[in-house]
């Protein structure tokens, strides 16, 4: 029998399983239009809550996600498969911006 993996975030956020909050980011973005803000504070509450998870696993030195602060979210399209993968944009309070994977992030998470 597979193995249960529940998902905790600093921002209190619980799923008893991984793939619930799997569903709940993927509903996240779907709700989301390309090139729209994310105006959501739970969703903003929760992307930030997931980017403070996964930047503890960047390795000493490396950039982490969130930089030198969130300012917000936004969905876009993957740089790296033009056209073929949305997922969310964390812009910086420098004015730079990344993408990240939602399924990399919850692995971080459930690591």
């Amino acid at each position: 029998m597979p193995r249960t993996i529940p998902v905790q975030l600093p921002n209190g956020r619980y799923w008893p399983k991984k793939s619930d909050a799997a569903t709940h980011f993927r509903e996240m973005l779907g709700r989301y239009s390309v090139g729209e803000r994310v105006q959501n504070s739970t969703d903003h509450s929760d992307l930030s809550s997931l980017l403070t998870v996964y930047d503890k696993t960047v390795a000493p030195g490396e950039p982490t996600k969130s930089g030198n602060g969130i300012a917000y979210f936004e969905k876009g399209l993957d740089r790296d498969h033009p056209g073929h993968t949305q997922c969310f944009f964390v812009f910086r309070m420098d004015g730079t911006s990344v993408d990240f994977s939602l399924s990399r992030a919850l692995d971080a998470v459930t690591q």
